[in-house]
């Protein structure tokens, strides 16, 4: 009896400790900034280590930008365009406000092009009262998220990016949030690209249609079942468990929820990534 106290003491102990280590490894993706951010630029520059006669992108957003749990866009740029300095200027869960109060960073980089991938949190805080309450309360939003606000706040980050650098500004349309064109957060997306478009347009701004690309892109592939929105957060933990501790690649995680652009109903896989990625070079160009 003794002997099997003690088995399932270390049996215990080993569940603990593997429990702990993943939700460490689940927090460290969800906080760990890229190590091309704008800081570790600046420093980097403060050294002497940026190299003065390459022009400077910095591409700004939230999770799907730092790509820490998506496939990164900003290292497909930078492997297509070594001639230019990619600063990954990309928070997760971060909302149009956030990035608006991080600005300083992004201006004292002193970029040649700035693209700007903000809003799938703004969309989706607005999907019910969690989503609000959750949003408000984890990022410290002055009032509850809404098209408005987030219209203010990009218009915002726009003129100031436009007053106090020289850089050629693109905005991208929001990606699918899940991949049913025909769930109402899909047409909350439309709502808020339409807003990006009519931004861009009345700021002398770059317009990327993102979502038009991926929308065009899922409805000519017939016959996909992907996981709903509604299991996004659990997809999202699991896939980064899946990634980090098994090895598996996001494509394969992608494939196994069932998404043809996506990997978790938010985050990019390789082909979602591409698409984004390929708006941007033509951009650059």
């Amino acid at each position: 009896m003794t002997g099997f106290i003690f088995l399932s003491l270390i049996l215990i102990v080993l569940f603990l400790s593997v429990f702990i280590s993943m939700a460490v490894q689940v927090s460290k993706f969800r906080l760990e900034l890229p190590p091309d951010n704008p800081q570790a630029f600046l420093e980097r520059e403060r050294r002497g280590e940026a190299l003065a006669e390459k022009r400077r992108v910095v591409c700004a957003g939230d999770s799907i930008t730092q790509g820490a749990i998506s496939v990164s866009y900003v290292d497909m740029l930078r492997k297509a365009r070594p001639d230019l300095d990619f600063v990954n200027a990309g928070v997760n869960s971060e909302l149009a406000y956030n990035l608006s109060q991080r600005l300083d960073e992004v201006i004292a980089c002193r970029p040649d092009y700035v693209t700007i991938l903000i809003g799938t949190n703004d969309a989706n805080a607005t999907l019910g009262f969690r989503n609000s309450f959750g949003y408000v309360a984890m990022e410290s939003l002055p009032e509850s998220p809404s098209l408005a606000f987030f219209r203010q706040n990009l218009i915002g980050i726009l003129r100031r990016l436009k007053a106090e650098t020289n850089a050629k500004i693109a905005l991208a349309s929001l990606p699918p949030l899940g991949e049913d064109l025909s769930h109402y957060a899909n047409i909350r997306i439309q709502e808020y690209s339409a807003g990006i478009k009519k931004i861009a347009e009345a700021e002398g701004a770059v317009y990327l249609p993102l979502c038009e690309r991926m929308r065009a892109y899922l409805e000519r592939i017939p016959g996909r079942r992907p996981k709903p929105l509604s299991l996004a957060g659990k997809l999202m933990t699991q896939g980064v468990r899946e990634h980090s501790f098994f090895g598996k690649s996001w494509d394969e995680i992608s494939a196994a929820n069932g998404f043809a652009l996506l990997i978790d109903g938010i985050h990019l896989n390789t082909h979602g990534a591409s698409i984004l990625s390929a708006l941007i070079l033509e951009f650059l160009e």
